[in-house]
């Protein structure tokens, strides 16, 4: 069960961030020129994020109740699941966020539906996975702000992560002459956010390990520790390819042809980087933090 629950929660985790990315990508960093050309492209994207949020959100529910209940009989028993939904924590959360996933299955499946809505109600989506876990296990105003840190780490990584694929999707149309500078001014709103994405990331991961560990993941002899410390290393090799593509290759797109080659390349291997650091997280939120 607890394989499948580190499913679970990658899926949820990508299918979110990937949603909020996207669609803040489209509302605040594409230029109306550029998000009209991206948005058939965009579109599958969003709407099978949507599903998997939906789906992977009703799957954690299952898998919750089925490890509360103490056995996979549990995961489908309608009084276990109504008891974890009115008398847990977990529960009251989840009620609100299985609510607002279908809410943007609808607004994902319409067309018309303007992205800043699609990214605003996804980035609440986002966040409220902060009101869960390891983050959440506190009260008061210790808890209070363990969950508002948390959930800016969270918001902070989506945009970072799940404006990659629009961002990989717009540097092929800097070959267009008609997109040309309507891709070049994404790329540098894209800089400009990216640098207090990043900043933010870093800021409340540090904090985040601080609360929850209260030292450096040293101790590697620990599942958790070393898990944590992989994913710290993992998110340093994406600043670093993120610095490099900013200050070396992005000032060379209009005088080197491989220049754009490569910034795509990177930014793939930047968006496989992110996947890991999901799987990393997934797995390590379901050990004991020692």
């Amino acid at each position: 069960m607890t394989a499948l629950l580190i499913v679970a929660r990658f899926a949820q985790f990508a299918s979110a961030m990937a949603l909020f990315g996207a669609s803040l990508f489209l509302a605040a960093l594409a230029p109306p020129v550029l998000r009209a050309d991206l948005a058939p492209s965009m579109r599958p994207i969003v709407t099978i994020a949507s599903v998997a949020a939906a789906a992977s959100a009703a799957l954690w529910l299952l898998l919750e109740s089925g490890e509360m209940g103490g056995g996979w009989r549990y995961a489908v028993d309608p009084t276990v699941l109504a008891t974890v939904l009115a008398d847990t924590g977990f529960g009251q959360v989840w009620r609100a966020r299985l609510v607002l996933a279908l809410i943007l299955i609808v607004l994902a499946f319409w067309r018309a539906a303007p992205p800043a809505a699609l990214a605003a109600l996804s980035a609440f989506f986002l966040a409220s996975l902060a009101l869960v876990g390891h983050a959440a296990m506190r009260e008061n105003a210790a808890g209070l702000f363990e969950r508002a840190n948390q959930a800016l780490h969270l918001t902070a990584g989506g945009f970072w992560l799940g404006s990659l694929p629009p961002l990989l999707l717009s540097l092929r149309r800097l070959g267009d002459p008609a997109l040309k500078g309507a891709t070049g001014a994404a790329l540098r709103r894209f800089s400009g956010l990216g640098h207090v994405a990043v900043a933010a990331v870093l800021v409340t991961g540090a904090i985040n390990t601080f609360v929850i560990l209260g030292r450096p993941p040293l101790d590697f002899s620990s599942v958790y520790q070393a898990c944590l410390a992989a994913k710290i290393a993992m998110v340093a090799i994406m600043v670093v390819l993120a610095l490099f593509n900013r200050y070396w290759l992005t000032p060379r797109l209009a005088l080197d042809p491989e220049a754009e080659f490569a910034l795509a390349r990177n930014t793939a291997v930047e968006i496989g980087l992110g996947g890991l650091v999901l799987a990393l997280v997934s797995a390590f939120a379901t050990f004991e933090p020692v």
